[in-house]
């Protein structure tokens, strides 16, 4: 053998040693934890947003679920027709709908502008306004925290991005009291402003300020005083969630750092575990189910299904598939139903067996963000740019029933659904709502 060839089988022999060593040191890295999650119980199917009512962000429970029946269910025969629109002003807030009206909120010249709107003719019942800038930063600007309806009290709490939590009358619109996480709960607003909707919880508001002993703290409903705070944990940009069915009152709490269990009544912290993302973004709900938790995030981190064991939270898989920025996943019958995308992956929607994190069928969407919600057995997606499709809620394979292009423009809020009517807002401003009465 030459000395050119020897040269070139070491070289040759080199070259193969790193890539063996690039595709070990890849398949590790996205391999992730695995495990099977024990989800047999599912979740009582009470846990559904009422006919007629929307009353925070995915819904009366936070999980995308109505119990809506009386809609058309099949748009290839008949498309939804175009009920009304209106230009509430800049934001990606959801709109909570209650008793006929619906109550959203925009940014029109750095005011903010909470709206009453009437739900059958879009016409406004009453507005309130207060100063707030737009703070474009990375997408339009505006609020991103979607109003909550108090049906006991008669209120509509609303929270600005810049922190400053306000109760206004249902019927009037008159505010009844003002509360702001940093100068009064002394919190730390995130980068891209305050986001997280407040949690009505039993007699408590909670809310997520994120300050030093007060990241999170529950405030009075009727007049907004502080009854306890809790934790360090600067804030993220998901709002907080309550564990259905649990009889000692817990929620879950998905912020900067990971994800916490804090039992409502007494103001306890029970668990926390890190969930480390590029910029500590954590932004989508968390997602309860029969003593499991599964929560997901973009920029590459995924998601990852956790076991509540005596109040601990326990990591059972990983799936890296689920990158999901700020879109949340919905959960039917054992199977979760998502629109996978962030900044650099295009939008798909999936469905993932939840016991174990296996992606099952995806389905490509315009964009690269987009929502999901669920009534009788149907899924209604909301694509990034504005598009709807209707599809069979199955874990076997995606089957249309039809689309439309709703709204133009960039779409960031999940849609709304009340009274057979669907309610999609876009960034710039827009608001349509669409009949999907039979």
């Amino acid at each position: 053998m030459s000395f050119s060839d020897s040269k070139s089988s070491v070289l040759r022999g080199l070259f193969l040693l790193i890539i063996l060593q690039l595709v070990i040191h890849t398949g590790c890295k996205d391999k992730g934890k695995s495990g099977t999650a024990d989800i047999s119980n599912y979740p009582s199917d009470e846990y559904v947003s009422d006919v007629g009512e929307w009353l925070g962000p995915l819904g009366n429970f936070r999980n995308g679920r109505s119990a809506e029946t009386n809609w058309n269910q099949n748009w290839l025969d008949k498309e939804p027709q175009l009920l009304w629109r209106h230009e509430l002003g800049i934001g990606a807030a959801g709109v909570a709908c209650y008793n006929g009206m619906v109550y959203c909120v925009g940014n029109k010249n750095n005011k903010e502008i909470v709206q009453c709107l009437n739900s059958s003719t879009g016409k406004v019942v009453w507005d309130y306004s207060y100063p707030c800038s737009i703070d474009k930063r990375m997408f339009e600007g505006g609020s991103t925290s979607t109003p909550v309806v108090d049906k006991l009290r008669g209120k509509l709490y609303v929270l600005s991005h810049e922190g400053e939590l306000r109760s206004l009358e249902l019927k009037t619109g008159k505010e009844i009291w003002k509360v702001s996480y940093v100068e009064t709960l002394k919190g730390n607003r995130p980068t891209y402003g305050y986001s997280s909707s407040p949690l009505l919880f039993n007699d408590v508001l909670i809310t997520v300020p994120g300050g030093n002993g007060s990241s999170v703290t529950a405030l009075d409903p009727s007049s907004g005083k502080t009854k306890w705070s809790v934790g360090n944990d600067k804030p993220g940009y998901s709002s907080p969630v309550q564990i259905n069915g649990n009889n000692n009152g817990s929620v879950m709490v998905f912020n900067s750092y990971g994800l916490s269990l804090i039992n409502a009544k007494e103001g306890q912290l029970l668990s926390r575990v890190r969930w480390e993302t590029e910029y500590n973004i954590n932004a989508s709900l968390p997602l309860h189910i029969s003593g499991h938790v599964f929560i997901c995030s973009g920029y590459g981190k995924g998601g990852g299904m956790f076991n509540i064991n005596n109040d601990k939270l326990d990591l059972i898989y990983e799936s890296k598939q689920t990158v999901c920025q700020f879109q949340s996943p919905i959960e039917l019958e054992g199977f979760a139903y998502m629109v996978i995308g962030d900044n650099s992956t295009r939008a798909k929607l999936a469905c993932m067996r939840l016991d174990n994190g296996s992606i099952l069928w995806t389905e490509p969407l315009s964009g690269n963000r987009g929502s999901v919600i669920t009534a009788d057995g149907k899924l209604i997606v909301v694509s990034e740019r504005g598009e709807v499709v209707l599809c069979k809620a199955s874990n076997e394979a995606f089957n249309e029933y039809g689309r439309f292009q709703a709204v133009g423009g960039r779409c960031w809020a999940p849609p709304s659904f009340a009274d057979s009517r669907l309610y999609i807002r876009n960034n710039s401003g827009r608001l349509v709502c669409y009949d999907l009465e039979k």
